[in-house]
């Protein structure tokens, strides 16, 4: 385990959790992840280390499949940051945080969840089959096309999508869809939808309906990052049993 670092915190089994930089344990119940999942098909896209993969697979999921970047090289960004990436030879230092951490946990778990490579633009029905819940948790403000990854999400969504991200508060109450503009040359973030927004770009890429499940502030464990953060649960039209 201390050969890797940690976005999430996992329990690994046997007394053994992962330093991770996010512990998710706490705040779990703000995403609104249905109670039972006995029988589902489950696709989390951008799982970093694993823990919502592996909580809906404890949550009796039949099947979970983990869609993480094949390379480090294939963020989204700049051709300027990405000509950084290959000159730096990021791909090749970064492949143990990228890849190693989870296919270790998955090993150390003695899990089934499933660790495909792909980009969120392209997944495709055809490669991939179609899921009865797809979970994408902070990974929309990384995006510089948000709304195209939401197009592709709901291509493999048959019953519903969470998603999650880091939000832009609408403090004065209004109800335009707005989103705030992050994006530089030289780095990663892009993009934090009002809630409104991200109702809106969820039915922009045709989901049937929205709801909104919950707003909260997503901390570190170190507590550098301190960031609001919104969800919502986005219906293809077959729902599933709501969240406790």
């Amino acid at each position: 385990m201390a050969e890797f670092a940690w976005y999430h915190t996992v329990d690994l089994g046997d007394g053994v959790t992962t330093p991770g930089q996010y512990d998710h344990r706490t705040v779990v119940h703000h995403y609104g992840l249905p109670a039972d999942l006995t029988g589902k098909t489950v696709l989390d896209v951008g799982p970093a280390h694993g823990f919502f993969a592996f909580e809906m697979e404890r949550r009796g999921a039949a099947r979970v499949v983990a869609a993480e970047l094949p390379t480090w090289s294939a963020h989204d960004g700049s051709p300027e940051l990405k000509a950084g990436f290959d000159r730096d030879g990021l791909d090749q230092r970064n492949e143990s945080y990228l890849h190693g951490a989870l296919e270790f946990a998955i090993a150390a778990r003695g899990s089934g969840v499933e660790h495909v490579y792909c980009n969120v633009y392209d997944l495709d029905p055809s490669t991939l089959g179609t899921f009865d819940l797809v979970f994408c948790g902070s990974l929309l403000i990384h995006l510089s096309d948000p709304l195209r990854a939401l197009y592709a999400i709901r291509r493999v969504t048959d019953g519903h999508a969470i998603i999650a991200t880091t939000i832009d508060p609408d403090r004065l109450g209004r109800r335009a869809a707005r989103a705030r503009f992050f994006g530089r040359h030289d780095g990663q973030t892009f993009w934090a939808p009002n809630m409104a927004c991200l109702e809106a770009w969820a039915q922009a890429a045709g989901f049937a309906s929205t709801e909104r499940v919950a707003q909260f502030r997503l901390r570190s464990v170190d507590g550098v990052f301190d960031e609001p953060h919104g969800v919502i649960r986005a219906d293809a039209g077959e729902t599933l049993e709501r969240p406790y």
